[in-house]
């Protein structure tokens, strides 16, 4: 029988922050083996894990594994400390075979080899114990949740309450951009425990840039996509939502993508159950039904500059995006699971339109954490 294993920092590793559920600052060793959880760290960490028995059922101190017998050792390698308590906690457990995660150390893998110790890297084993979400971490999404909706009602006030001159938009003075709204948001995320330095804020075409954060002025009767995908800084999970605004007056073309958008949504939330992988093909279809052109079906040699041009979504959790994910490849959905559902249209000279909730899969379909942010167009 194989053991599970783990080493890192909580801080680092969401593998590990899932098993030990604290933010640990230096690496600890998880393992699970035999129907036992066992955490060994510094004594550092001991307190932190003393009164935790939902966490592990023993805490093992690296003084217990010998480590001031390898410091004061001057000629055993200190790049080798690390692996060699991992092997000693491994040996003590009894196990001869470890499971382990793609990120395992290189490092140590390698010792654990040379010390007689089978290592397999298997992802499936542990990102499918990451899919479904510990009672902690769905707390912590809430909180994340709650945190993003007071930074985006933020950034709906400062486009609603901004003036028009030359063309661009002006709050208390001076121009409005994407660097001011970002800075506010950022404010009122660390307010509500939570925190964020990747907000995006697209305005007009720079919708059509992807990943780019977004810079410069916003422009009036132009869409201003914002995305915002904060981290609760008690739990370390994330969460993930995304509304389009117009400050101004919208074109018709902008109030047709925005209701085809909003519908999509609906219908992706719908679609979203346990046991089941429908929810990119059917939105795909419809908007296809409607016109625009999605990757679904696109066979150009370039890639797909508008239209539904990416994926439907992914699993939110420890890591802003993680298994599972919504598209061309999806896989069936896990009662339990995190999932952000965004899909978006875009088109040159237009600008774009994404909307994105952030849900729980259940039994039942799909629950929102909180009563959703309004999808309204108009800040």
């Amino acid at each position: 029988m194989a053991a599970l294993l783990l080493y890192d920092s909580g801080k680092w590793s969401p593998y590990v922050l899932h098993e030990v559920g604290i933010i640990t600052p230096d690496p600890v060793i998880f393992l699970e083996y035999d129907g036992k959880r066992i955490i060994a760290g510094s004594v550092l960490e001991a307190t932190n894990f003393a009164a935790r028995s939902d966490v592990a059922d023993e805490f093992w101190s690296y003084e217990e594994l010998s480590i001031d017998e390898l410091v004061r050792a001057v000629s055993f390698p200190n790049h080798l400390i690390g692996p060699e308590l991992v092997f000693r906690a491994v040996a003590r457990s009894g196990a001869h075979t470890v499971t382990v995660p793609p990120t395992f150390h290189v490092a140590v893998a390698d010792h654990l080899r040379e010390r007689g110790v089978e290592v397999d890297v298997n992802s499936e084993v542990w990102e499918m114990r990451r899919r479904r979400k510990k009672a902690w971490q769905l707390a912590g999404v809430e909180r994340a949740q709650r945190a993003a909706e007071a930074a985006m009602r933020t950034a709906a006030r400062m486009l609603r309450e901004a003036g028009r001159t030359a063309g661009f938009l002006q709050l208390g003075g001076s121009a409005l951009t994407a660097e001011r709204i970002r800075e506010e948001m950022s404010r009122e995320l660390l307010a509500h425990g939570a925190e964020s330095n990747e907000i995006m804020v697209q305005s007009g075409d720079a919708c059509l840039e992807g990943h780019e954060l977004g810079t410069g002025p916003i422009l009036p009767d132009a869409s201003c996509i914002i995305d915002c995908y904060p981290r609760d800084r008690q739990s370390g999970v994330y969460t993930d939502i995304t509304r389009t605004y117009v400050p101004g007056r919208p074109s018709e073309e902008l109030r047709r993508l925005h209701a085809d958008c909003r519908a999509a949504l609906q219908l992706a939330l719908e679609t979203t159950k346990p046991g089941t992988r429908d929810a990119y093909p059917v939105v795909a279809e419809f908007f296809e039904r409607k016109g625009y052109p999605t990757l679904a079906t696109y066979r150009g040699e370039e890639p797909l500059g508008m239209g539904f041009n990416h994926a439907l979504g992914h699993g939110v959790g420890l890591e802003v995006h993680e298994r599972p994910f919504i598209g061309r490849r999806s896989e069936d959905f896990v009662e339990g699971e995190v999932v952000a559902v965004e899909p978006g249209l875009y088109f040159p000279g237009v600008g774009g339109v994404r909307l994105e909730d952030t849900v729980l899969v259940t039994a039942e379909g799909t629950r929102h954490f909180t009563e959703p942010l309004s999808y309204d167009l108009e800040p």
